[in-house]
């Protein structure tokens, strides 16, 4: 937790040494998260963070790290048949890095815009439940127990965003596509477990900042 935020800090630091505007904000919604295997249910959870968008010089093209809390995890049991083995319904408590590249889109109405981004996200599970709270599992072995307890408290993978902005309000959708195997060990259940969720809600940005040398304003 405490290198992560270590690590935004630092890179927003070296982002504004280049960046002509930055614009920060606060974002906030739901999360709809599930693991990698074919049985898994949806989970709802809630998601919360904050970033900003470094625009590079007179583009408008930008570096977007953010830092997220999101909840993930599945809401059912998954049994593999040919072992006999159980996936446990768990909920992750994570804090994400995402370092998205991304560009703004301006449209045809006056004040909207698109903004789309993708980059690398590592993430942190500082809080880990083997149970949720609604959970009723009929079968599970000490094989399976130990595997989700054993589960890695890192994660890192490749996330998608894309945001219509109207004036300083915008609503956002963001996908990651988790890439580590949380298990640590693919053959104590047959397969690699990784995280698959997407987050949909509304943000604020605040005014925009120039740091770097302002940007030419069109001649008429």
């Amino acid at each position: 937790m405490r290198k992560i935020l270590v690590a935004i800090v630092a890179l927003m630091t070296s982002l504004s040494a280049f960046a002509a505007d930055i614009d920060l904000f606060l974002k906030g919604g739901v999360s709809i998260s599930k693991l990698n295997v074919d049985e898994s249910e949806n989970r709802m959870g809630v998601a919360a963070g904050f970033g900003g968008k470094f625009y590079i010089s007179n583009s408008r093209f930008f570096i977007m790290p953010e830092l997220i809390y999101a909840q993930k995890g599945q809401e059912n049991e998954v049994v593999f048949e040919e072992k006999n083995k159980a996936v446990i319904p768990c909920l992750f408590h994570m804090v994400e890095l995402p370092v998205l590249f991304g560009g703004k889109i301006e449209l045809p109405v006056k004040d909207m815009h698109l903004n789309v981004g993708a980059g690398p996200y590592i993430g942190y599970d500082f809080r880990f439940h083997e149970y949720s709270e609604n959970m009723k599992y009929i079968r599970s072995t000490k094989d399976s127990k130990n595997a989700m307890k054993g589960l890695s408290h890192g994660d890192l993978g490749v996330a998608f965003n894309l945001e219509f902005h109207y004036k300083r309000l915008f609503v956002f959708y963001d996908y990651d596509l988790g890439l580590r195997d949380l298990t640590q060990d693919s053959s104590i259940l047959g397969q690699t477990i990784s995280h698959r969720s997407m987050r949909i809600g509304a943000g604020y940005t605040f005014p925009t900042m120039t740091v770097g040398k302002q940007r030419k304003k069109p001649q008429m």
